[in-house]
């Protein structure tokens, strides 16, 4: 597989299980302490739009539909919000990658589990591109195992719900192009035919005009073999 269009950073994020309706935020508000989907603190540094930038204690950002937020316990604020609105300086993100349970239906206890399996074969190009539902909306991908997170171009960033403006791009991130700055995002669901993925850690690229990149951040979640031209993927 041609894995020249785009060699991605090691990127990382955490995802979690969704709120309750009742106890999500209505919008974002600067400062305000909230708690993500996985009960992890952290405060609001930039808020636009939808979208809150939220700084956890150990100095990382992340970029989260405000519906995906709540309100921090009192008990739980990670600081004041003055020391915690400091946007962290650029650097390599964590290198361990902890996988999420994937989110699929499970076969009647009374038959015996059924293994599913999906092939794509490389084109002319010699890449695999197919197409996912991201948030519900279809967006084409390139396969590519040497990328450590799925990447989204600004425009399919834009279709699946995120505002480029509101986004903070900080982390330098390595594409064909040269070197370009991403925003770390985290996707709600992935879904390919019967295969459905909740949470995968993403990244926005400023500079992607290959196409949005399927990586690791969600291969790791199945199990996957390239072998003689053709990814198969089984759960």
């Amino acid at each position: 597989m041609n894995r020249s269009a785009l060699l991605l950073g090691a990127l990382v994020l955490i995802g979690a299980p969704s709120l309750a309706a009742a106890q999500a935020l209505s919008k974002c508000t600067l400062g305000q302490a909230v708690t993500d989907q996985e009960g992890k603190n952290g405060v609001i540094v930039s808020a636009a739009s939808n979208l809150c930038q939220v700084k956890y204690p150990d100095g990382q950002v992340y970029g989260w539909i405000y519906w995906n937020l709540r309100p921090a316990a009192a008990s739980a604020q990670p600081g004041s919000p003055a020391d915690d609105a400091k946007l962290p300086a650029a650097g390599p993100a964590p290198a361990t990658v902890v996988p999420l349970p994937t989110i699929l239906k499970p076969a009647p206890s009374t038959r015996t589990p059924v293994s599913h399996t999906l092939v794509y074969r490389v084109d002319k190009h010699g890449q695999i591109k197919l197409t996912a539902m991201v948030n519900e909306v279809p967006v084409r991908f390139i396969v590519d195992t040497g990328a450590n997170v799925v990447a989204l171009t600004l425009e399919d960033a834009r279709a699946v719900g995120f505002d480029p403006d509101a986004l903070i791009f900080n982390v330098p991130t390595r594409t064909a192009n040269g070197v370009a700055l991403s925003a770390r995002v985290m996707l709600r669901e992935i879904r390919i035919e019967q295969l459905s993925i909740n949470n995968i850690p993403a990244s926005v690229v400023t500079n992607l005009s290959a196409g949005s990149v399927l990586g690791m951040s969600f291969l790791t979640r199945v199990r996957f073999e390239m072998r003689e031209g053709a990814l198969t993927i089984s759960w």
